[in-house]
């Protein structure tokens, strides 16, 4: 058995087929980190639904209560129907579309029907708040952009014939970053 060398060849091959493996989640990451930082959030652009009610229904009682909110409005019911306690609130279906007992501003209970569109969806992936499945590529993703970056300097060799203007943007991108942290928290 041979040993295995890791050459530049290798390093762009990896390089390669992880950049074009994550690519889908990578325009995903831009799209909504660029439309968050905007203050575009989850429900941008989403069906929004919100019907006043006397009084929250006991516990235990909550999946029947929303499940007749629905039916009476003519909404549809969520394909999951288990009820689960989410920010405090009794809430049922999926980020797509889901119904919760929830509090207005002014503290009165109401059902609010949340069905929102592809970027509400991605936004809220984005923010770990799905399955776990897409955790994992973004997990995946997060250590291919170090793998990019290594790659990158392995196969430049560091910036051989330009090493001392190659530290110098590694320096000022240190020091720019460190400074937009520290100023975002005094």
């Amino acid at each position: 058995m041979g040993k295995f060398i890791m050459t530049n060849k290798n390093w762009m091959q990896i390089h390669t087929y992880l950049s074009l493996f994550f690519l889908p989640a990578c325009v995903i990451y831009v799209i909504t980190g660029v439309g968050y930082i905007f203050d575009i959030k989850e429900n941008a652009g989403a069906s929004i639904y919100e019907f006043s009610i006397k009084e929250p229904p006991k516990a235990g009682k909550e999946k029947e209560f929303i499940i007749k909110v629905l039916q009476d409005n003519n909404l549809k019911i969520p394909k999951n129907t288990e009820v689960k306690i989410q920010r405090g609130s009794p809430t049922m279906g999926s980020m797509k579309y889901s119904a919760s007992i929830v509090k207005n501003k002014q503290g009165e209970p109401q059902v609010r029907v949340i069905d929102r569109g592809l970027y509400g969806i991605l936004l809220l992936m984005h923010k770990a708040k799905g399955a776990y499945y897409f955790d994992i590529i973004a997990i995946g993703f997060a250590i291919s952009l170090m793998l990019f970056y290594l790659s990158g300097l392995i196969m430049t060799s560091f910036c051989k014939r330009k090493r001392k203007e190659a530290l110098i943007a590694f320096g000022l991108g240190f020091i720019l970053t460190s400074l937009a942290i520290y100023f975002s928290v005094v």
